[in-house]
């Protein structure tokens, strides 16, 4: 059993990010060929009030967005709530890459939803007509998109890890409540 202070140095090296994770940061930040989108949603207290958070990552350049989304019906929905950040994020795409980035050659949309990869794939995503739909607006928006290759992807365990973008979607999702981590 380990105890007192060597138990805070072990937490204190758990959350320094490894050279590898230092390195992966570093080489999505400059990279000019794609540009990455980390997409997170957080709910205020199971009251239907989402907050979504979006960061885009590449040509030396982060910009963080965010926004409140309220939908009482699907209140502690996560999923809903996922699904809305990514719309959200394509949404800002075409005005982000007009004014803020230049055209890369694809964009990938990170979304830690268990079910994001399959969603060009799958005719339903859930059984809940209200997310198929949201769902099928994501398919409408990814098949028409003209602008550039695009992708959207499951972000596992090992991807979140240690990943300050992400880690700014998801700050971002909660300070429009006033939370912290």
């Amino acid at each position: 059993m380990v105890q007192g202070n060597r138990k805070q140095q072990l937490m204190r090296r758990e959350k320094v990010p490894t050279t590898e994770a230092k390195e992966r940061a570093e080489k999505w930040l400059f990279d000019n060929e794609t540009l990455r989108v980390f997409v997170d949603a957080s709910e205020l207290n199971y009251q239907g009030i989402f907050g979504l958070g979006v960061c885009f990552v590449g040509q030396g350049k982060t910009l963080v967005k965010s926004k409140k989304h309220y939908n009482l019906p699907l209140k502690t929905n996560s999923v809903y709530a996922e699904i809305v950040a990514i719309d959200y994020a394509l949404d800002l795409l075409k005005k982000v890459m007009c004014y803020r980035f230049d055209q890369p050659l694809k964009v990938v949309i990170y979304s830690d939803c268990i079910g994001i990869s399959s969603l060009e794939s799958k005719p339903e995503l859930t059984r809940q007509p209200a997310i198929n739909e949201l769902a099928e607006q994501i398919k409408k928006k990814y098949q028409f998109n003209s602008i550039t290759e695009l992708e959207i992807s499951y972000m596992d365990k090992g991807l979140k890890r240690y990943n300050p973008y992400y880690r700014a979607a998801h700050n971002a999702s909660r300070k429009l409540f006033g939370k912290s981590k």
